[in-house]
């Protein structure tokens, strides 16, 4: 007799089949940006401990694992069992994801602090402090103390738990004697300082990090048994930078939304990350793509080529001096620097002046604005230097 398989018991073959291949998989395979295993590079102790009412005892230490070839601190997941330096270069393996949005947010907050990555919303705000040793101790037993009350259930309240911690890190780390999360440290409460961290945390201002618990999977050691050393929770900060245009414009001082041509600029990141010379275009502008947030300094290292009568040369300028085209004329305005106060004819030197002409000698004629009826020529002796060709005999100079 024929057999007839219907679809419907294919289909549960089927499934049957993938169950049972993914049963075989390793749980790092369903976790893709997770290492297969850690191992630990380093695990020190500085023989200090605090009194939590919710954990009991609780001593200092801190632990770094490669982590996809980058040292990374790592945390303890089960207060209670064994660690220390004898587990340096043990591995621990079969990551699983933790969502819990405290514990992420709490080591997404140390991440950026003790790494120094943080995004562009916390250098706005201004929350983008990196910590010093001592400091980093003090918040790394605060995350470590949050980590075992959320695997011992105890973060029902997030705010006040974390608050809790903070006080017992704090009051047995920096010998103080606070006795209520209600009380103010540096004028905000610990309860409210708490708050304001995991509210910034929800906001993405601490980036995003993406936590695992990896177990045991090391051998015994003179000190701890397999069985009786913590599993670990660690974690990749993930911060995505945006990228800003930055517009330097040079303008005509008397007409604003006129742009000036051939300005250079330095600009430079208050980090010293970044330094770029630019030169305006025709419209009085330069644009800078893709930088990073931060601050930057813009200073001018030579003005713009002055703007000329239609169809007439123009005349170059810098900081202090002006160079001139010749031979045509051209109407413009400037300021003179002497070598000394001399008098030009009773207007000092750096005295502005209205340009009336060039020629084909190089001259200028100009006429002090103070004294419209008296003209003057000025010949061109280098590129520094500019001289009257009456006696009053005054050398004028870029310094």
């Amino acid at each position: 007799m024929r057999k007839i398989c219907f679809p419907y018991k294919r289909m549960i073959s089927m499934l049957l089949v993938l169950a049972c291949m993914l049963g075989l998989l390793p749980t790092a395979a369903l976790a893709a940006d997770a290492p297969r295993s850690i191992k630990m590079e380093d695990c020190t102790h500085n023989g200090v401990h605090y009194e939590s009412p919710s954990l009991g005892t609780c001593w200092l230490h801190q632990m770094t694992f490669d982590y996809n070839q980058k040292s990374t601190i790592g945390f303890c997941a089960e207060h209670g069992k064994g660690m220390g330096w004898s587990l340096e270069g043990q591995t621990w393996g079969k990551p699983k994801t933790i969502t819990d949005p405290t514990v992420q947010t709490m080591m997404a907050y140390y991440y950026a602090h003790t790494t120094g990555v943080f995004t562009d919303q916390a250098h706005a705000l201004g929350v983008d402090e990196v910590w010093g040793s001592d400091y980093s101790w003090t918040m790394n037993a605060w995350v470590q103390a949050i980590i075992w009350r959320y695997k011992a259930g105890l973060l029902a309240d997030p705010a006040t738990a974390c608050a809790e911690e903070l006080l017992c890190v704090y009051n047995n780390l920096e010998h103080t004697s606070y006795s209520s999360i209600d009380d103010l440290l540096d004028g905000m409460s610990f309860r409210d300082r708490t708050q304001y961290i995991l509210d910034l945390g929800k906001q993405g201002v601490w980036g995003e990090c993406t936590v695992y618990e990896y177990q045991y999977t090391g051998s015994s050691t003179s000190s701890h048994q397999a069985k009786d050393v913590q599993a670990i929770m660690i974690g990749n900060l993930d911060v995505t930078r945006e990228k800003y245009d930055l517009t330097v414009k040079k303008v005509d001082a008397t007409n604003p939304n006129k742009g000036l041509p051939g300005a250079r600029f330095m600009v430079r990141s208050e980090n010293g990350t970044y330094e770029q010379e630019v030169v305006t275009g025709s419209d009085g502008t330069y644009t800078l793509k893709g930088l990073d947030a931060s601050t930057y300094s813009i200073v001018e290292l030579e003005a713009p080529e002055a703007p000329s009568t239609a169809g007439m040369p123009s005349a170059r300028a810098n900081i202090a001096e002006w160079l001139v085209r010749p031979p045509d004329w051209v109407t413009m305005a400037a300021t003179f620097s002497a070598r000394s106060p001399t008098v030009m004819d009773g207007v000092r030197s750096g005295a502005t002046s209205t340009l009336c002409g060039v020629s084909a000698d190089r001259s200028i004629g100009f006429t002090c604005s103070s004294r419209p009826s008296k003209r003057f020529r000025i010949s061109r002796t280098s590129a520094a230097r500019w001289r009257t060709s009456s006696s009053s005999a005054c050398e004028n100079s870029s310094s």
